[in-house]
């Protein structure tokens, strides 16, 4: 993997990390293993677990310890001014038993997916609470090798083009593993995420968080295994992370129904300093029927995918309508080992805005051209992209299209090259269709 530095624009989120793991401590600590966990990867650790967090919370919060070791664990609660440390050599590991995790109804914001193969259980789970945080140099392993088939089941043009594995039985894996539901004051640091079910780590309708040192290895095949989804949540900093997995890396999503605060918008979130090898998208915004806007991605690095920087707001069946995305921005992006560098797009017929997307020294090699697409319901509108350079390879080359532009008005292109043309000379590379105020 390769790695970005930002020198004096390193993660602005450090000092509020200290101030959310320094909310969350108090004096006490608490050691698992003092509660009876024993770490050895073959007990079931999940009760000595949840004594820990249990008498940690009773005491007005603190450090639950876990000292190297692989305690295996299925679904346990973290309490208020909590934080979960992980010490190098310690693993919590995924129980390869769902009857080990939570209940569908654990919790009323919970959900599954029997489409995409996942169920309504967790591993780690964060319920309404504030001043909470998981630490350290330490390993949660989802276990996903437990529930998943060995074999690819499905091969796209786009995503997954080296193949896809589902459950070997229908809804049989864990859904989301690590899952902070409407908390405020939330940090996640320098912990390794690996071989996950299914979303590594899902925040929704959360306030105040901050991500950052962490490594996400799941393997490439495996669907569903998004990085770090952040769903309609309030002020997010994510930095300096390293994520190889089978899905999306980061996803920026508005799916706000089922929060008691529907209302919440996924606004005000900065990510920065992100290195990636995925087989979906590096970058995701969409999904949902509320709102996202105020989103700044900065010294981002794809290495491979099938999308670089995907902005839709329509999604599948999730909403008729869709989610209003504005104000987004995108500077300092790497993507190579694409399909598609760039997709900004309505997705399908419905009422949703989409507009004022920004992109800043995007420097993107794919095999097929970048898109700007509405549809006769939504027009895209206000994308501008500025010192940006754009180079297709393959049969789309050969063609003579980099960039394809539908149904949009005011894109805008200033000091850009696309295979190396640049300026009005450019327009020739491009498929335009029903699009107002092309402007080079």
């Amino acid at each position: 993997m390769g790695s970005l530095s930002v020198g004096g624009r390193a993660l602005c989120a450090l000092a509020f990390f200290a101030v959310c793991i320094c909310a969350a401590r108090g004096s006490a600590e608490f050691d698992v293993r003092a509660f009876g966990a024993k770490g050895d990867g073959a007990t079931k650790d999940t009760a000595a677990v949840q004594r820990a967090l249990d008498a940690c919370a009773q005491a007005g919060g603190g450090r639950v310890t876990v000292p190297p070791g692989t305690y295996l664990v299925g679904s346990v609660y973290l309490g208020d001014r909590t934080e979960l440390h992980l010490k190098e050599g310690a693993t919590l590991l995924g129980s390869p038993d769902l009857a080990d995790y939570n209940a569908p109804d654990a919790y009323p914001q919970n959900w599954c997916s029997a489409k995409e193969g996942w169920s309504a259980k967790h591993l780690v789970l964060a319920l309404e609470k504030h001043g909470v945080s998981i630490t350290g140099r330490g390993v949660i392993d989802g276990n996903a090798r437990a529930f998943f088939d060995d074999k690819p089941q499905l091969v796209g043009k786009v995503c997954w083009r080296d193949g896809g594995a589902n459950a070997r039985v229908a809804g049989g894996r864990p859904g989301q593993e690590i899952v902070f539901i409407e908390c405020r004051d939330v940090a996640v640091r320098d912990v390794t995420l690996r071989d996950m079910s299914c979303w590594s780590c899902f925040f929704h309708g959360c306030e105040n968080v901050t991500v950052g040192g962490v490594t996400v290895r799941n393997d490439i095949t495996y669907l569903n295994t998004d990085g770090i989804d952040v769903d309609s949540c309030r002020n997010v900093e994510i930095g300096d992370c390293d994520i190889v997995t089978g899905d999306d890396a980061i996803t920026v999503r508005g799916a706000s129904a089922r929060l008691k605060n529907p209302a919440m918008a996924c606004e005000n979130v900065r990510v920065s300093n992100i290195v990636c090898r995925v087989s979906a998208d590096g970058m995701r915004v969409g999904v949902g029927s509320g709102t996202i806007r105020n989103v700044r991605v900065s010294d981002m690095k794809v290495e491979r995918g099938g999308r670089g920087i995907h902005v839709q707001c329509f999604f599948g069946n999730s909403h008729p309508k869709g989610v209003d995305i504005s104000d987004v921005s995108f500077e300092r992006i790497s993507i190579r080992d694409v399909v598609e560098a760039v997709n900004v797009g309505v997705g399908a017929p419905g009422a949703a805005r989409l507009e004022n997307i920004r992109f800043r020294e995007v420097a993107a090699e794919g095999g097929s051209p970048s898109l700007v697409c509405g549809t006769r319901a939504v027009r895209v509108k206000g994308v501008t992209f500025t010192d940006c350079s754009f180079n297709v390879a393959g049969p789309a080359a050969a063609k003579g299209e980099v960039f394809r532009i539908e149904r949009a008005d005011a894109v805008s292109f200033h000091n850009c090259k696309f295979n190396g043309v640049q300026g009005a000379d450019a327009r020739r590379l491009f498929s335009v269709r029903d699009a107002a105020t092309i402007n080079f």
